[in-house]
């Protein structure tokens, strides 16, 4: 079959076209909603879809394709996308008890992709998803429809003899982590599960819902309560998690080890996007998407990722766009639809007049962005500040310092003030040092960072250590530094650094390099 390598290509659909002919063949084989939609986003105009969302798409399709290949040890299952697409049409509207919610095409694609998937024993495929999207879309509905579908099917009717889905879950307990115990009134499991007590005997206690006979657990915590790797999870779920504090990371761990061995087991990340970049929901999505444009690697073959979103900050200006980050736009009815976008419209306005734009970017447009926010810079404005060459022999420097030692990489800054046309400017440049020791391999490091490391050495941006054991060589750093300096005559004015992992470097230019002017950076303490 054709493969793809969509690093660069920001039309996805437009790359895939000419090659229509080779998929049409699928919906003769595959009748489920989710293919549908997969099939309709690449090649028809019925849905309007940004960049994130059309790679998970043709994934889907290709994946599809491949199914019998000797190196994809998977398949789709229309039994299981059968039992999740009847089971989300079973549970009652929480707002109206009479009626029953059915899913839209973009929440079947991603149900169906969840629980369709599987692996040749028919255990879970994907038992790790980042779904991204923007606020009031559905995303706790979402999760609400995977914890039910475990608890009631997976595991809740396992003791049944005539269990339509055979499970080979055993005492599992699903579980929701959210980040606030106040929401608990918004998260639907609680309202849809009480609303469903009638089908067998309930225990309801404060934070969990067990069941009596089988001890079967769906149980809310936090990320600050900790202790998740007690709990064998068949599936957990995180709502919000782009919020989680990096200091908390380990909740993530816990979660996972405690899945460790469990067939068909799944853990959901869920979240919109928020102003801080360097969380790690943010860096699994990099990490993922650059695995999933390389078609054919089967490097993230265990992780589905769906994000919507606007593919631009300018989007924000442009209405009617905003159906890639809040597809209920296109597939509301007309009256539903125009009072969303009316609404999106106002709250648009108020954040701008207000100051506040960057919250609509960041929940409405679901985009990573601090471009509204007051920071020093903009990343629209170091974009265009981009040249492609600078002399900088003979120039007067100053340069920075950031220090590390296993993992976080070790950097130097170096600002050039210069004139043009009597305008003062500065040039900045920075070189950087790559420690592996925490990820193993340098391979590793790219892939938990989302860089290239070799091909950026290659390129002349970075050096990796010089150090079997990947920690940070101190020699091979200031032995660049004196280099580069000397290389292209520098008049170094003064060396500003983090003394945090920089005392070394003091020392070394204090004993061989005394003309060179050193300053700590001491930040005042809080009170």
């Amino acid at each position: 079959m054709q493969t793809f390598d969509f690093t660069g290509v920001t039309d996805i659909r437009g790359y895939v076209k000419p090659h229509q002919s080779d998929y049409q063949g699928l919906l003769d084989n595959y009748h489920d909603p989710g293919t549908r939609y997969a099939y309709d986003v690449m090649f028809s105009n019925k849905y309007m879809t940004g960049r994130d969302v059309q790679l998970a798409c043709i994934r889907h399709l290709n994946d599809l394709l491949r199914i019998g290949d000797g190196d994809f040890p998977y398949q789709y299952s229309p039994d299981m996308v059968n039992a999740i697409e009847y089971f989300s049409r079973l549970l009652p509207n929480p707002e109206d008890t009479s009626k029953t919610i059915q899913p839209f095409k973009w929440q079947s694609f991603i149900l169906d992709s969840l629980i369709g998937w599987r692996t040749l024993d028919n255990g879970t495929r994907f038992t790790t998803s980042n779904i991204s999207i923007a606020r009031q879309q559905g995303k706790t509905w979402l999760a609400s429809i995977l914890i039910n579908f475990y608890y009631f099917v997976s595991a809740g009717m396992r003791h049944h003899k005539t269990c339509w889905w055979p499970v080979t879950i055993m005492n599992m307990q699903p579980s929701c982590s959210m980040t606030c115990l106040c929401r608990q009134r918004q998260f639907y499991p609680y309202r849809t599960l009480q609303m469903m007590l009638e089908t067998a005997v309930w225990k309801l206690k404060p934070r969990k819902l067990l069941q009596k006979n089988t001890k079967n657990t769906i149980r809310k915590g936090t990320s600050q309560g900790g202790g998740f790797d007690s709990f064998h999870n068949a599936i957990a779920v995180y709502d919000e998690i782009g919020n989680l504090r990096p200091s908390l990371n380990e909740t993530l761990k816990q979660i996972t080890s405690g899945q460790n061995g469990i067939k068909n087991r799944m853990f959901v990340k869920i979240s919109t996007a928020y102003p801080d970049i360097k969380v790690k929901f943010k860096n699994d999505e990099d990490v993922t998407r650059a695995a999933i444009e390389h078609d054919a690697v089967r490097d993230a073959d265990n992780v589905f990722q769906v994000i919507y979103s606007q593919d631009s900050e300018n989007e924000v200006f442009e209405p009617e766009t905003w159906a890639k980050s809040n597809p209920n736009l296109l597939e509301l009815p007309k009256n539903k639809r125009d009072n969303l976008q009316k609404a999106l419209n106002q709250d648009r306005n108020d954040n701008e007049r207000e100051g506040t734009l960057e919250t609509f970017v960041n929940k409405s447009l679901n985009l990573w962005s601090r471009r509204f926010q007051n920071s020093y810079l903009s990343l629209d404005n170091i974009q265009r500040s981009i040249i492609d060459r600078f002399d900088v022999n003979g120039r007067d420097v100053f340069i920075g310092f950031d220090g590390s030692q296993t993992n976080d990489n070790t950097s130097f800054g170096f600002i050039y003030p210069y004139t043009d046309h009597d305008k003062h400017m500065f040039h900045v440049q920075q070189h950087s040092f790559i420690p592996f020791a925490q990820a193993k391999t340098i391979e590793a490091k790219s892939k938990q960072d989302g860089l290239d490391y070799l091909k950026l050495q290659d390129e002349g941006f970075v050096d990796i250590t010089n150090l079997a054991s990947g920690v940070i060589n101190t020699d091979q750093v200031y032995q660049w530094l004196v280099d580069y300096v000397n290389q292209h005559r520098l008049k170094v004015k003064f060396i500003i650094a983090d003394p945090n992992h920089g005392e070394w470097l003091e020392k070394k230019l204090e004993n061989y390099q005394p003309q060179w002017q050193w300053f700590p950076l001491l930040l005042p303490r809080s009170s």
